[in-house]
């Protein structure tokens, strides 16, 4: 590979994650349908559930999605079969998903849902349903992380991250005026099912999809990468959920419903960022030593100047108008909107500093990444239980800054250690524009704004990103 390929599948990449990112909009949207029409409760308790059904998923997945990230475009440069590494880890990863749904039906059998408040109110065949999700939902990361190591991002964008979360709430709601019972966990799983249907012609494209090769052991170089990263995701997916789950501890499902809707829309800008990780990753692991000294710097600037930009746009629309995005869902929605500035600032830091990580990662530090994410959700856990009681929601958003921030600090102090060059001054003028939001969220409240004085102010502040954007080009 050449800097010159590098910088091609950089720019066709970012197209399709902008393409993207547009439809991903339609999600939340409908997801804010979802909590009007089941109410803040039901939905608080179905986005909890929900998340642990995903957690599982990356449990069962066992880190070899992001190994397989990494270890197929280092196939090419240790002169290896470009598909190593793929149908193993397609029989792994049903093992251990059966496995788990195993015990989660002998769970639900003997009755142990009782002892959490929130899934005591769900019947047996509802949290079955539930259940079932983990296995389809498992195979899609496994796909997701094969077609992103083969450079080919735009199948999980528009498959996974599109396609599959927004036939969800649609499926669902169309199962509910149908009169159909259990209509959240059904339109999941179908949902999920229906993903990995899709992605089966698209994989045999670009990979050997065999049975006959399902009995391979998993490349040992792929599995000491992955083990790390297989714990540190399983630390990670309880770190993005501690907060609501603690929410739902301490608060209820009604505000649990609530801060559901804000983290909704708050994660726009974390997809931003999470976005141009199958975009990041492939292209460093490709880098040999000497390239990393050479052509690390502008693949790594150019992704967090597409990040920021991106992010400022939705990151001003956020500032300007909480109470009309929590609106959509309905006026009992609006409850502490500071909380929803919180974790927009959040977003935004990580937008800028947490790429380092992805760097860290394509170059094989798995298992550094495992120790910070058990530091911070310890950090997490702490501040959360000692801020919700206190502060309510705010006190949970608090607790993601600081994960994040303790995250970002980290990451780029070890960079420097490495002696690895990432940052341009390009990114100067983006850390302004970043500054000047947060001003613009501290500011506002102590003005009395009309709408339209909100649009012109918007409308202002896009036509300087452009001019900005422009002028760094």
């Amino acid at each position: 590979m050449s800097i010159e390929t590098d910088k091609k599948f950089l720019l066709k990449s970012t197209l399709y994650n902008l393409l993207g990112t547009i439809l991903r909009v339609v999600a939340p949207a409908l997801m804010f349908v979802l909590a009007r029409i089941f109410g803040k409760e039901e939905f608080g308790i179905f986005v909890s559930t929900q998340l642990l059904v995903f957690t599982l998923s990356r449990v069962s997945a066992f880190g070899l999605s992001y190994g397989l990230h990494r270890f197929l475009p280092q196939n090419e440069v240790n002169n290896r079969p470009f598909y190593l590494g793929f149908n193993e880890s397609i029989r792994h990863v049903l093992t251990i998903s059966f496995i788990i749904l195993a015990v989660l039906f002998a769970g639900i059998a003997f009755g142990l849902q009782k002892y959490s408040e929130s899934l005591a109110v769900l019947s047996s065949l509802e949290l079955s349903v539930y259940a079932l999700s983990v296995v389809p939902l498992a195979i899609l990361h496994i796909f997701g992380g094969a077609t992103e190591g083969m450079r080919k991002p735009q199948y999980k964008i528009f498959i996974t991250d599109c396609a599959t979360y927004t036939l969800a709430p649609l499926i669902s709601i169309a199962l509910h005026f149908a009169g159909i019972p259990n209509a959240l966990p059904a339109g999941l799983l179908i949902a999920i099912s229906l993903g990995c249907i899709i992605y089966i012609p698209l994989i045999k494209k670009i990979l050997p999809f065999s049975l006959d090769s399902f009995k391979s052991k998993i490349p040992r170089e792929l599995l000491l990468y992955s083990i790390p990263r297989w714990i540190s995701d399983m630390v990670g997916s309880i770190l993005v959920r501690i907060d609501i789950w603690l929410v739902l501890l301490f608060l209820g499902p009604g505000q649990a419903g609530i801060y559901a809707v804000m983290i909704t829309i708050s994660a726009g800008l974390r997809t931003i960022r999470q976005g141009f990780t199958p975009i990041l990753m492939p292209v460093v692991a490709g880098m040999s030593k000497d390239r990393l000294g050479t052509d690390l710097k502008p693949v790594f600037s150019y992704c967090i100047n597409m990040i920021a930009i991106i992010q400022l746009c939705i990151g001003f629309f956020i500032v300007l108008f909480p109470d009309k995005i929590l609106m959509i869902a309905g006026k009992e929605f609006i409850v502490q909107p500071e909380t929803l500035g919180i974790l927009m600032l959040s977003h935004l830091l990580s937008g800028f500093f947490m790429p380092a990580g992805d760097v860290l990662n394509g170059i094989g530090k798995s298992l550094y990444t495992l120790k910070l994410d058990i530091i911070s959700l310890c950090v997490a856990f702490t501040a959360s239980y000692l801020l919700i009681p206190i502060l309510g929601l705010p006190g949970a958003a608090l607790s993601t800054f600081a994960y994040i921030l303790l995250q970002c600090i980290w990451n780029n102090i070890y960079i420097f250690k490495l002696n690895l060059k990432l940052y341009s001054s390009k990114i100067i003028p983006y850390l302004v524009w970043a500054i000047f939001l947060s001003a613009v969220y501290i500011l506002l409240p102590n003005f009395s704004l009309e709408l339209w004085h909100k649009i012109v102010f918007y409308i202002i502040a896009l036509c300087g990103l452009a001019i900005t954007h422009r002028a760094l080009k």
